[in-house]
């Protein structure tokens, strides 16, 4: 079987949900994930950056977003989400570098790489042990021995919370085989 990308929506709830933050809760109003301030005649001003990644709409489902048709999320964009304007029968499954940075530089995954750092340091104490547990949630496996090293050496030099976002930008995590 060829490997397939996961799509924007499960990218998202996965990640929600590895760092201890997926809002469950069934039912109820979409949340509009970004800021929104009256704009020139009919079009409003519609700004993702202003959007608070931290707050309580940020961590529901990605079924529950608000899709504002004409300005698309650039992070669940970058993911190839379907625009909200246009019928989408079958989804694109691209792979390109806006898809690399954006999984590397958005706000959300920051912030995101950073609560699960915190979780992995509430959970366990030990850097080993944070890396296997990292690995089991984000990969669903533990790590090898000497992935074990290698990240143990990188947590080392560069801290855990950017070993999050090494594991939130894994092909392991992206793609189901």
């Amino acid at each position: 079987m060829n490997r397939t990308r996961l799509d924007s929506d499960q990218v998202r709830d996965a990640i929600l949900q590895i760092s201890g933050a997926l809002d469950l809760r069934m039912g109820g109003p979409s949340d509009m994930q970004f800021d929104l301030q009256p704009g020139h005649h009919v079009t409003p001003k519609v700004d993702y950056a202003k959007f608070d990644v931290d707050g309580p709409q940020a961590r529901r489902r990605s079924v529950y977003r608000f899709l504002f048709r004409t300005l698309p999320d650039p992070f669940m964009d970058a993911l190839d989400c379907p625009a909200g304007d246009q019928l989408t029968p079958v989804r694109n499954a691209s792979v390109t570098v806006q898809q690399a940075l954006a999984m590397w530089n958005d706000a959300f995954i920051v912030h995101s790489a950073d609560r699960l750092a915190q979780r992995l340091e509430m959970l366990a104490k030990k850097p080993n042990e944070q890396i296997r547990l990292a690995c089991e949630l984000a990969l669903s496996r533990p790590p090898t021995q000497n992935e074990l090293q290698d990240f143990g050496e990188y947590v080392g030099k560069h801290g855990l919370a950017n070993f999050c976002r090494v594991l939130l930008n894994s092909n392991e995590f992206m793609f189901v085989n």
